[in-house]
């Protein structure tokens, strides 16, 4: 698979999922994990990550130049926290605060993990990313054309 259809399917499966078709999103995302190696998933989880730093941007403007994004995980007090959630919101911050080597360390963490874990944490990250089209979505449907003031 060339990274043109790759980058094609990646964006499929955004799409699929924000319209609610896990089914076919899942089958996509099968597709591109069965056709690349773990450096061509690292690239395809870079643009999960980049699809929810343009959302992010949408919904609060870029920070400033001494800003840097912070993505908030539940409270632990309402139960525990999949790991695979806080690698998604971990790697989506570290992306968008254009940190490389952290988003290189927690995709190698990830690699480590078992199948199982490795691909909850990549379906968290699409999950994020799809949370937040959606809510950019809600904004837009709501009226609101101007961005939300940056929290920094």
């Amino acid at each position: 698979m060339d990274t043109t259809r790759r980058a094609k399917l990646a964006m499929d499966v955004l799409n699929h999922a924000i319209v609610g078709d896990a089914d076919e999103a899942m089958r996509l995302m099968g597709e591109i994990a069965a056709n690349s190696t773990a450096q061509q998933m690292f690239g395809v989880c870079c643009g999960f990550a980049n699809s929810a730093q343009q959302t992010l941007t949408q919904l609060f403007g870029q920070p400033t130049q001494e800003g840097l994004w912070v993505l908030a995980a539940p409270d632990p007090a309402g139960g525990p926290v999949h790991p695979a959630h806080t690698f998604a919101l971990r790697f989506v911050t570290a992306w968008c605060n254009n940190d490389l080597p952290m988003c290189q360390a927690l995709y190698i963490a990830a690699t480590l993990a078992s199948g199982k874990e490795y691909g909850h944490s990549v379906s968290a990250l699409v999950g994020l990313a799809v949370h937040l089209a959606r809510a950019a979505a809600e904004e837009l449907a709501a009226g609101s054309e101007t961005p939300a003031q940056h929290p920094n």
